[in-house]
């Protein structure tokens, strides 16, 4: 049993002990979000946005990603890096307590942090490798071996949330009065009711170190199907939701007392082929076949209305304005070609199933492919998941294991932790490397660019990085899309986060 099958079966285990059903009615000055049911619990572990949303209200982090990509300080007030970039000293706000009373210190961020390579959880790819220590109560140092340019991003990582020293089940469900005694964050929320599939509800945290939050609570009603999440905004079940798809932002722009939230991101779906030994995408000639099979602006056109952007078929977004090459020529739609390329390639026709999330756009996104494929001698079948089981290591046709994929990335603050994440060797352990790309060349750059400090010097690194995905990249970006939210009239001091699962609510309030 792999480390991510014994924690899912950890937890649909626990769920069969404490289920509690019913639908309550709503409580005053509750925010109630709804979004697709999380799978993995876990803080280390956990990937989407649910997952994220959940341990983000109940768990604090060192320091945070904010939604301007800004790093910003959280348990940590302060912190200094040393002149060769090798120490990162970091000190700890005094005072904050768990939920069950004990006080944070230093060492359940060292805990934290080792635990993190213990589990060998993805904020790895982002952190690399150091040593962490704590001289005092209350302060924290990381010590590296080389520069890590990104470092600080690796420590806001999505899976670095502060956990008690010790805590050797977080997340893990318990019986009776000691249901959620296992998650003992030093967040804004405290768990107080889990109905798996359907809801989790939250109350405010009275001891909140940074100040009680202005709600009462939280409640997240879990709803899989994205337009059903629409008819629950519309119809007042739920005041916010996110991730909405473009095709439903009429609806809510035309209804009373609710309106669209629109945020500019890296946010992309990538249409990957894996490409290790025995798979159809370890021959360049197919890769570049889909290529030129895929017409992006036109997925971009009937998709989203035009609004999102087509990049390259790297990483590397438009919203990366520094970062982005606008040089690079890009295949352009011509089917003809695609089949030339198939049939050197000895395919002729390229037969296979194309896997989608039910998220977003991406059911549609699948079907027009498979019409513009179909003229380039590409004909799939198309197979859409409920996005909590397609990213769900347990599941056999999660978007890790089959050989052609759509999937989903949010937002990133650095194109940088895209390229660490996805695109090198390390990313196929961690498990978000899903084409198996494995290039020494895009390893070597990736690797300085982690060591370079200066943005000119990494913006030559990016633009080689660029002309190596033209040539042999694994991948299709189609467009970079814009985040849509929904959002009742009546709730305040809300900033949908470019990651939506990293939303803060410790501000956000209900009026009337």
């Amino acid at each position: 049993m792999t480390r991510f099958t014994k924690v899912v079966f950890l937890f649909v285990l626990a769920l069969g002990l404490i289920a509690v059903f019913g639908v309550s009615a709503q409580a005053d000055n509750v925010l109630r979000v709804g979004m697709n049911a999380p799978v993995v619990l876990d803080p280390a572990l956990h990937s989407n946005d649910p997952e994220t949303a959940l341990n983000r209200a109940i768990y604090d982090y060192l320091v945070e990603v904010l939604p301007d990509a800004t790093i910003g300080g959280n348990l940590a007030s302060d912190w200094t890096i040393s002149d060769d970039s090798l120490t990162y000293t970091f000190t700890l706000v005094q005072g904050v307590t768990f939920h069950d009373g004990s006080e944070l210190t230093s060492a359940d961020v060292v805990y934290t942090f080792n635990r993190l390579k213990e589990v060998e959880s993805p904020a790895l790819s982002l952190l690399g490798e150091f040593e962490v220590s704590a001289p005092d109560a209350y302060t924290v140092v990381f010590t590296l071996p080389q520069i890590n340019a990104d470092f600080l991003y690796g420590v806001a990582a999505r899976q670095a949330l502060i956990i008690k020293d010790g805590e050797d089940a977080p997340n893990v469900l318990g019986e009776g009065d000691a249901a959620f005694e296992n998650f003992n964050g030093t967040g804004p929320f405290v768990l107080t009711q889990f109905d798996p599939g359907a809801r989790a509800v939250l109350s405010a945290n009275a001891n909140y170190w940074n100040g009680a939050p202005a709600l009462s609570g939280l409640e997240f009603i879990y709803i899989d199907d994205a337009v059903a999440q629409v008819d629950a905004l519309l119809s007042g079940e739920v005041d916010f939701i996110f991730k909405v798809p473009i095709a439903q932002t009429d609806r809510i722009d035309t209804a009373d007392g609710v309106s669209v939230i629109q945020v500019a991101t890296s946010q992309h779906p990538v249409i990957r082929l894996r490409t290790d030994e025995g798979f159809a995408g370890s021959n360049p000639l197919v890769l570049q076949a889909f290529k030129y099979a895929t017409d992006r602006e036109a997925l971009n056109d009937i998709l989203l209305q035009g609004r999102g952007t087509v990049g390259n078929n790297d990483p590397i977004a438009p919203v990366f304005e520094f970062f982005f090459d606008d040089t690079v020529e890009n295949q352009t739609y011509d089917p003809a070609r695609a089949c030339e390329l198939l049939t050197e390639a000895g395919l002729g026709t390229y037969e296979g199933t194309l896997y989608a999330p039910n998220a977003f756009e991406y059911a549609d996104l699948a079907a027009v492919l498979q019409q513009q494929w179909a003229a380039a001698c590409i004909n799939v079948n198309i197979e859409v998941v409920e996005e909590g089981l397609y990213y769900d290591f347990s599941n056999p046709n999660n978007y890790f294991e089959v050989e052609l994929g759509i999937t989903g990335w949010g937002d990133r603050p650095s194109p940088q932790i895209l390229l660490r994440q996805a695109y090198v060797a390390a990313g196929i352990e961690t498990g978000y490397n899903e084409s198996r790309f494995s290039d020494p060349e895009v390893e070597a750059l990736v690797e300085e660019a982690s060591r370079t400090t200066d943005n000119e010097a990494r913006r030559a690194l990016y633009a080689q990085i660029s002309q190596i995905f033209l040539e042999r990249g694994p991948i299709i970006i189609p467009y970079f899309a814009p985040l849509f939210g929904g959002l009742r009239d009546n709730v305040q001091g809300l900033t949908m986060a470019p990651f939506p699962g990293l939303t803060d609510f410790r501000t956000v309030s209900i009026s009337g």
